[in-house]
């Protein structure tokens, strides 16, 4: 299990990083190193009896999950007001990953494998999606991307939250669905 932080960081606001089957590893800091330093380990021990598959998600939620899902969804439950930012960011329900894992496993695949949810995510429009699943109208509010580029010089959380990263579509394809919830439904789910 890699992850998308083999690519490096978030694009800051504004500005777009699409990662394809093409885009080299450069890694960011130590532990995007590690995951790369463990798929190349990995890779040496392929043969025709032990195969390897690498899995390079994107940001994975769900119930009880780490990260920067649990804190926008504490900010969709008491904030009235949210900046509306565009940006894509490629994430995957942790129930699609399940399905995916199983059908690695099912098919005896080897290989890089990129699974993401079929929809690219916006965050503004996810906090708004969170708080509509616990009955809250979050609006949104244009205006404040000067503000939050003006933050990102002093944190890379803002970068990480509203910045762009996201796979290319087609590289995520696989030949079976593997995507069993959509992502209004996966945050329903979540949010339950």
């Amino acid at each position: 299990m890699s992850s998308a932080i083999v690519y490096g960081n978030s694009a800051p606001i504004g500005k777009g990083k699409r990662i394809t089957k093409d885009t080299p590893v450069h890694p960011a800091n130590c532990y995007g190193d590690s995951k790369v330093q463990a798929e190349n380990g990995l890779r040496k021990l392929e043969d025709d009896s032990f195969k390897v598959v690498i899995l390079r998600p994107p940001m994975i939620y769900g119930k009880g999950s780490k990260g920067n899902y649990p804190l926008m969804s504490k900010m969709a439950q008491k904030l009235p007001i949210f900046p509306y930012v565009k940006n894509r960011r490629s994430m995957l329900y942790i129930d699609n990953l399940c399905e995916f894992v199983r059908l690695m496993i099912e098919n005896s695949e080897r290989g890089t494998f990129w699974p993401q949810n079929k929809e690219y995510s916006n965050t503004s429009e996810m906090v708004r999606m969170i708080g509509a699943a616990h009955g809250k109208k979050v609006h949104l509010i244009k205006g404040f991307t000067w503000s939050l580029k003006l933050l990102g010089l002093v944190t890379g959380i803002v970068d990480k939250a509203f910045g762009n990263l996201y796979y290319d579509k087609k590289m995520s394809e696989y030949k079976h669905n593997y995507r069993v919830c959509t992502l209004k439904e996966s945050i329903i789910r979540t949010e339950e």
